[in-house]
C-alpha cells in the first residue's frame, strides 16, 4: 500500500477550490495546510503504534463505513475523526493547528477545519484501502514504517513539533536538504536526511608498550632469545589486568541490575502482579443467577439496594456512593458502538432494577485529562446518553433521573502518564438516588 500516494489522490484540485470557497482564503495556503497535515497525522499514528490499542481497526472500520464523496469542511466532523484526532495528539492539537495557520498563512479556524478535513480524508482513505485489500495491522504498520523518513522529509521544517512532547517521531534533528524544481508543475520536492551523532567515549585498554618492528625483525634473525625475554611476562602482564578489569566491570553491573530489580518489585502490588484474566460467575438474585465479576458491579449494587440503612439514606449520602461498570467497553472511538460482551451487564443491570423498581439511578461518563476539556466532555455525555437508552430500551428508562458526561472535571492521573496508567478516569459509572 502506497500510503501517502494513497491519501493524496484523494486530495484533488476541484477539493482545494472548493475547501477556498468555503473558508474564504487563497488555494496556495489551502495546499500548503493539507501537505502539512497529511505526514502530522501518518507521523502521530506510527507514533501511537505501540500506546494505544486498536487504533488501526478503528480507522479500518471508518474507512469500511465512510464514503469520501462529497468532501466538505462544511459538514460535521464525525465522532469517529475527533476521538482519532484527540487520542493522537491530546492537547496538542491546537498548538499544532497555530503553527499550521502561521505556516500557510490562514486562519486558526480554517487550520483548524482543514485538520478535520484531512484527517477524515487521510484515515477514510486508508481505512478503505485496508477493508478492500484485507490489509492487517501488522501489514500496516510495517508499511508506514518502512515510509517513516519519507513522512518525516515531509514535515515542513521549523514548526518545532518537537517541542510539543509528541513524541521521537517529530523531535528535531539536524537536516540536510535538497531542493529540485520540477518546471512543469512548480513543484518543489525536499529531500530530507536526518543524521544523529553520536558521541562515543575511547574504550580504554591495559597499556602495552610499543614493540620496535626493527629490532623484533634482527632478533628473529638471530633467534629471538632476548625478545621473548621481555615479551612474554609484557604479555601475561597486560591479559591480568583485562582480566581484572573484566570482572571488576562485570560486578559493577551486577550490582545495578539488582539494586533496579528490587526498586521494580517493590512498586509493584499484589493486583499489578496478578494478570490473570477475570472469569464471569453466578450472582444471585434473589434466586435468579446473573453472570458477572465476583464482587463486581453486580453484586455491589445488590448488596447496596438490600442494606438496611438505603430507603432511608439521604440524596447527600447517594451522591457519595457511585459503581463502576466493569464489563461494559464501548468500541475505541466510538459513542454508539459498545464492544461484543456489553450487553450482558446492561441486561444484568436492568434485571436489577426490575427486581427493585423504587430504585432509581443516575448514569455517568468519565474522560480521562488528555485532549480537548470540551471535546471530552462532549465524548462522555454522548456516552453516557447512548447507555441510558439502551437501559431504555431494556425496559427501565423511568428509573434513570439522569445521564451526565463529566468529561476530565473528575480525572486524577496526570495527562503525561502511560495510557494503562489513566485508564482508571475512563470509565461508566452509576449511583442511586432519590
Amino acid at each position: 500500500m502506497n500510503i501517502i500516494e494513497l491519501v493524496k489522490g484523494y486530495i484533488t484540485p476541484d477539493l482545494i477550490s472548493k475547501t477556498s470557497s468555503e473558508l474564504g482564503e487563497n488555494e496556495s495556503g489551502i495546499s500548503k495546510a493539507i501537505n502539512a497535515f497529511i505526514p502530522i497525522l501518518l507521523g502521530g499514528v506510527l507514533e501511537k503504534k505501540n500506546s494505544t490499542t486498536g487504533l488501526f481497526h478503528t480507522i479500518k472500520s471508518f474507512g469500511a463505513s465512510r464514503g469520501l464523496a462529497n468532501i466538505s469542511t462544511e459538514q460535521e466532523t464525525p465522532d469517529t475523526i475527533k476521538e482519532l484526532i484527540n487520542v493522537i495528539f491530546g492537547s496538542n492539537a491546537q498548538p499544532i493547528v497555530s503553527k499550521i495557520a502561521e505556516y500557510a498563512e490562514i486562519s486558526t479556524g480554517s487550520s483548524s477545519k482543514l485538520l478535520d478535513l484531512t484527517a477524515l480524508t487521510t484515515f477514510g482513505s486508508i481505512g478503505k484501502e485496508a477493508e478492500y485489500n484485507n490489509v492487517t495491522e501488522s501489514d500496516f504498520f510495517s508499511s508506514l514504517g518502512g515510509i517513516k523518513d519519507k513522512i518525516l522529509g515531509l514535515i515542513p521544517t521549523g514548526l518545532g513539533l518537537g517541542a510539543l512532547g509528541l513524541g521521537t517521531m517529530f523531535n528535531d534533528a539536524p537536516k540536510i536538504t535538497e531542493t529540485k524544481d520540477v518546471a512543469k508543475d512548480h513543484v518543489t520536492e525536499t529531500i530530507t536526511e536526518t543524521r544523529k551523532v553520536v558521541d562515543v567515549e575511547p574504550e580504554e585498554k591495559p597499556y602495552v608498550a610499543p614493540v620496535d618492528a626493527y629490532a623484533e625483525t634482527h632478533n628473529k634473525n638471530n633467534g629471538g632469545g632476548d625478545f621473548w625475554k621481555w615479551l612474554i611476562p609484557l604479555i601475561l602482564v597486560a591479559l591480568a589486568a583485562f582480566f581484572l578489569l573484566k570482572k571488576c566491570n562485570k560486578n559493577e553491573e551486577k550490582t545495578v541490575v539488582t539494586e533496579e530489580t528490587e526498586i521494580v518489585v517493590d512498586s509493584l502490588n499484589e493486583d499489578s502482579l496478578n494478570t490473570a484474566p477475570k472469569e464471569l460467575s453466578d450472582i444471585d438474585l434473589d434466586g435468579v443467577a446473573l453472570k458477572g465479576y465476583a464482587n463486581g458491579l453486580e453484586d455491589q449494587i445488590i448488596k447496596f439496594i438490600k442494606a438496611p440503612d438505603f430507603a432511608t439514606m439521604s440524596e447527600d449520602q447517594l451522591k457519595e456512593k457511585w459503581f463502576n461498570f466493569d464489563n461494559v467497553n464501548f468500541v475505541f472511538g466510538k459513542t454508539d458502538q459498545l464492544e461484543p460482551g456489553s450487553e450482558i451487564q446492561l441486561d444484568n443491570v436492568a434485571a436489577i432494577l426490575k427486581k427493585y423498581p423504587t430504585a432509581k439511578i443516575k448514569l455517568g461518563a468519565y474522560t480521562d485529562k488528555v485532549g480537548d476539556d470540551e471535546k471530552n466532555k462532549e465524548i462522555s455525555q454522548k456516552r453516557a446518553d447512548y447507555l441510558k437508552a439502551e437501559l431504555t430500551k431494556r425496559g427501565v428508562g423511568a428509573q434513570i433521573i439522569a445521564a451526565e458526561g463529566y468529561g476530565e472535571e473528575f480525572a486524577k492521573v496526570a495527562e503525561t502518564a502511560s495510557d494503562a496508567e489513566r485508564a482508571s478516569d475512563r470509565k461508566m459509572s452509576l449511583r442511586f438516588t432519590k
